[in-house]
């Protein structure tokens, strides 16, 4: 009798044993997409902190790119002056020697400057020995 009232459920609303399965079947599913999910947010955040990171190094390459263009036109600026202090001094050598004085003067001045780097050379070779 037992064993008739069971197979008549079954007819009736379909093997228990099937809807297990199928109950089963959906959890799997529902395990697995969650499993997925879980997989998705961990390399999301992965993905994120190395945007983040890369953002970072844009960010100080960015400021030290502005630093060395600051460098730069300090530099072009001091060569500039630089440059036009030179033209002025040779404007007035050539000045000087344009005067009879000026010649021997620019001589002198010559012949100090070789003498001081023939002592320089001389006593630079006396204290590397």
């Amino acid at each position: 009798m037992w064993q008739n009232q069971t197979q008549n459920r079954s007819d009736l609303f379909g093997s228990s044993s099937s809807s297990n399965q199928n109950n089963s079947a959906y959890n799997r599913e529902q395990q697995t997409a969650l499993l997925y999910e879980q997989q998705n947010d961990l390399r999301m955040e992965e993905l994120a902190s190395k945007v983040s990171a890369l953002n970072r190094i844009t960010i100080d390459i960015q400021n030290e790119v502005h630093g060395q263009h600051a460098i730069l036109d300090q530099n072009a600026n001091s060569f500039n002056d630089f440059g036009a202090s030179f033209a002025t001094t040779v404007k007035k050598l050539n000045v000087m020697a344009s005067q009879k004085l000026g010649k021997s003067m620019c001589w002198m001045v010559s012949a100090i400057v070789i003498l001081f780097f023939i002592v320089y050379f001389i006593l630079t070779r006396m204290n590397s020995t």
